[in-house]
């Protein structure tokens, strides 16, 4: 993965509707990572190390990502592993939080995205509600700079549930988060 030059502006990567946002961090644009940091939580010191493709090591620590709560849901960046609690309204989840200590296990999701020994990744979530509990996810591969629509499957209540994808991957992005019903295609995963 080559580094974008920072070029004064945020570099913006889209996911549906949304617009994530992933910086190339070479330290050139500190007003820009401030603006940015003044509508999102950043991220500060985020250590990224994937086994690329090719046998080699990508080890990059970026000063400053976007949070992990974004507006349209949630990025996860490989080697994290998160709580994030929310709340539920009805049929809705919303209102992440990035907790560091679980403190009401009964509303945090837990999420980890990380590399196996062989270079597959590996997304782990924990439903803590007691329904299945259904997003919408979007890849990163860490050798290109787009989004990739992914299927996913719904986590069953109270339940884990993993995704593996062959290859690096920078970030997994979790979106429309929403609960299903527990028969029938509503368990499909798509």
């Amino acid at each position: 993965m080559t580094l974008k030059p920072w070029c004064g502006a945020i570099f913006m990567i889209g996911l549906g509707v949304a617009g994530h946002v992933r910086a190339a961090d070479d330290g050139s644009d500190a007003a820009g990572k401030a603006e940015m940091c003044k509508h999102t939580l950043c991220q500060h010191d985020v250590r990224v190390t994937l086994k690329t493709k090719d046998g080699g090591t990508y080890d990059h620590t970026f000063d400053v990502l976007p949070g992990t709560v974004q507006p349209f849901g949630l990025a996860i960046i490989a080697g994290q592993a998160l709580n994030l609690e929310a709340d539920v309204t009805g049929d809705t989840v919303s209102n992440f939080r990035a907790v560091a200590v679980v403190t009401h296990p009964e509303k945090t999701l837990t999420a980890s995205l990380e590399q196996s020994p062989k270079g597959d990744m590996i997304l782990s979530l924990h439903n803590p509600f007691d329904r299945p509990l259904k997003f919408d996810m979007g890849i990163m591969p860490l050798d290109n700079d787009k989004v990739l629509a992914t299927s996913s499957c719904p986590i069953k209540a109270g339940m884990s549930s993993f995704e593996m994808w062959p290859g690096a991957l920078f970030q997994v992005l979790l979106t429309k988060p929403r609960f299903v019903g527990t028969t029938g295609k509503a368990m499909n995963c798509d």
